[in-house]
């Protein structure tokens, strides 16, 4: 996993402001949309790459989450 820098934790920490909310609820959107075409997927390939961008998309909002905590470990390190 790439490392997180000072500023790029920071910018996940200014996602949670309510300018950046629709920016945030499409990723949550997209990820939900991505769970049921996994769902229904039928080929291996397609599933792989469906999980992929799932497993991508819920590591970013968690980050998203994590803003504050995140820019504050980058911050003493």
């Amino acid at each position: 996993m790439i490392r997180v820098d000072d500023r790029v934790a920071r910018c996940f920490s200014l996602m949670r402001t309510q300018d950046m909310q629709p920016l945030v609820e499409y990723l949550k959107a997209r990820r939900q949309e991505t769970l049921e075409r996994l769902g229904e997927a039928t080929g291996e390939e397609m599933k792989s790459r469906l999980q992929g961008r799932q497993i991508e998309l819920k590591e970013i909002l968690e980050m998203v989450e994590q803003g504050e905590t995140l820019f504050a470990k980058t911050r003493r390190q």
